[in-house]
């Protein structure tokens, strides 16, 4: 296989975002090439197929933000408040940012209509994102209340989303920022 003309991550970021604004469905490889400066037939030689493009796509976007975003969950040098804090404030920046947005989400509305196979990378990152806020919840609830906790601040972020991108106001995400928080203080 002859090697890319660009990093890896590089063209994974522009077709992360090609993905992202153009959905599953809207996304064509001669889009994903033009994205990348590649022509279709040296993209086609690495890529066969956009399914096998997205899943490398989801994977990355996945791996990228365990590191960037789900890692803070287990900072020990911080609390749980700070944990909270600082991964809601690092959410609204990537989530808001281009480069990734809501790329998950809008593979997940395609995937529903036809594409049921991407729904399980889609799923481990909501489930490890969940696991993420589950951890910082343990430190105030039972295991199973922290789990709950944490499924409904990934849906309400999910939701925020959206709305911050429909509406051009990321208030939404800062209010759910702001729900978790007061969901980790101390009851009085």
């Amino acid at each position: 296989m002859r090697p890319l003309k660009m990093p890896r991550d590089e063209l994974l970021q522009r077709c992360a975002n090609t993905f992202k604004r153009l959905g599953y469905h809207g996304t064509t490889m001669d889009a994903l090439s033009t994205a990348c400066g590649l022509t279709k037939a040296s993209f086609y030689h690495h890529y066969p197929n956009k399914e096998s493009l997205l899943r490398d796509v989801l994977e990355w976007t996945h791996e990228r933000l365990k590191q960037s975003l789900f890692s803070i969950a287990t900072d020990e040098s911080l609390g749980a408040q700070e944990r909270l804090a600082s991964m809601g404030r690092k959410a609204r920046r990537l989530f808001q940012d281009d480069s990734i947005g809501c790329l998950m989400g809008v593979v997940a509305i395609d995937a529903t209509y036809g594409k049921v196979e991407l729904m399980e990378p889609i799923r481990r990152f909501l489930d490890d994102w969940a696991a993420a806020f589950t951890t910082i919840y343990r430190s105030a609830y039972a295991p199973v209340d922290a789990q709950h906790l944490a499924r409904q601040l990934v849906a309400d972020f999910e939701g925020a989303i959206l709305l911050a991108r429909i509406y051009s106001d990321p208030s939404y995400i800062d209010a759910v920022i702001e729900r978790g928080l007061r969901q980790l203080q101390p009851a009085t």
